[in-house]
């Protein structure tokens, strides 16, 4: 998640007019589904929590959409393309699920969740975009630290996944550099933003402080637990997990935050 050196919001070295113009679309047809069949079951867990996880991305558009972010149209159009691409990643996701006799589909939210999505479905938008409009621009640089924390992470999963299951190797790579473009945008973007201002900082090292796992804001975490552990029990492997600590704390402002340790933290507890 490393900052572009010296650079400003507006003198940015990731073209998202290129981005734009070639959006890297991974779809059920590009996938050998029939060599996919008959995948491990605890692989198969692994990628319904990703199924769940892609989709659920896509509520960050709701989120950023009614706050003064929506005035950026460099973020806007980016934006535009990675809902586009998160589509199509999750659909594929979902047909290896699929070809393996599993259905994609959402677990059932517990008692705190359900209080947690009903909120975020239809008051958090309204009351969010009242409260972000009041502090302005700035919530944009920890929209972007937020987004990039959920793509390195989700990227260190992907690549333990295709270290785990040959099969899957090739799908993972490219799902990977799906990722890193994501990154690639985010960590700039970030980085110039808290550069700028203090009050950015602030809302950053705060997002950072409250960021979860990703997918465990509805359901249990607990069920995780066991992937989780399995796929970084290897000491290079929750290194490369751990680093995204490391990256994210080289943004301004954000020195010492290590959102990635707590949340194992907490899966190791429930």
């Amino acid at each position: 998640m490393s900052p572009t050196a010296g650079s400003g919001v507006h003198a940015s070295r990731f073209d998202v007019r290129a981005y734009a113009r070639d959006p890297h679309e991974l779809r059920p047809a590009d996938l050998d589904l029939e060599g996919l069949r008959g995948l491990a079951p605890e692989t198969l867990d692994v990628l319904l929590h990703l199924w769940c996880v892609e989709r659920g991305l896509l509520d960050r558009l709701r989120d950023v959409l009614v706050t003064p972010t929506h005035a950026e149209s460099r973020v806007t159009a980016f934006l535009t393309t990675w809902s586009y691409e998160q589509h199509w990643l999750a659909e594929s996701l979902g047909a290896v699920l699929a070809a393996n006799g599993r259905t994609a589909r959402e677990p059932a939210d517990t008692t705190g969740g359900r209080i947690r999505r009903a909120w975020d479905e239809r008051a958090r938008p309204a009351l969010g975009a009242v409260a972000s409009n009041l502090l302005g621009a700035d919530v944009t640089g920890g929209q972007m630290a937020a987004g990039g924390l959920d793509a390195a992470v989700l990227a260190a999963v992907y690549r333990r996944l295709g270290a785990a299951e040959p099969r899957l190797a090739g799908t993972a790579r490219e799902i990977v550099r799906l990722k890193e473009r994501h990154l690639a945008f985010f960590a700039e973007e970030a980085g110039a933003r808290l550069a700028a201002s203090v009050n950015a900082r602030r809302l950053a090292r705060s997002g950072a402080a409250r960021w979860r796992w990703p997918g465990t804001r509805y359901g249990a975490p607990g069920p995780h637990r066991a992937w989780v552990r399995r796929l970084f029990a290897d000491p290079a492997a929750r290194a490369d997990l751990l680093g995204v600590d490391q990256e994210l704390a080289a943004l301004p402002g954000l020195a010492g935050a290590r959102p990635v340790a707590a949340a194992l933290g907490r899966l190791e507890r429930t």
